[in-house]
């Protein structure tokens, strides 16, 4: 399992958007892929999921990567949002 904080702030809220490619580049591994923020656990493969959150506490989250790829899905989702901030 790996645990990875994020500073989400500078693409909160999320638009449909911003969930799309999140989503996109989660749903492309087998890992089970989360952000938490205060007890709120977010499926980072569902764009629905993510919308349904928009605004995140302090838009700080943990990505929470959990599987047999979770290394490689980390690193992709870590480059999704990095590309979002651009």
């Amino acid at each position: 399992m790996i645990r990875t904080e994020l500073d989400l702030q500078p693409i909160m809220p999320f638009t449909r958007t911003i969930a799309a490619r999140l989503a996109a580049a989660a749903g492309k591994y087998e890992s089970r892929l989360t952000l938490e923020c205060e007890g709120l656990v977010l499926n980072m493969k569902s764009m629905l999921g993510l919308l349904s959150q928009a605004k995140l506490p302090g838009g700080r989250a943990t990505l929470v990567a959990d599987g047999a790829d979770e290394a490689a899905a980390t690193h992709a989702v870590l480059a999704a949002v990095s590309e979002q901030v651009r």
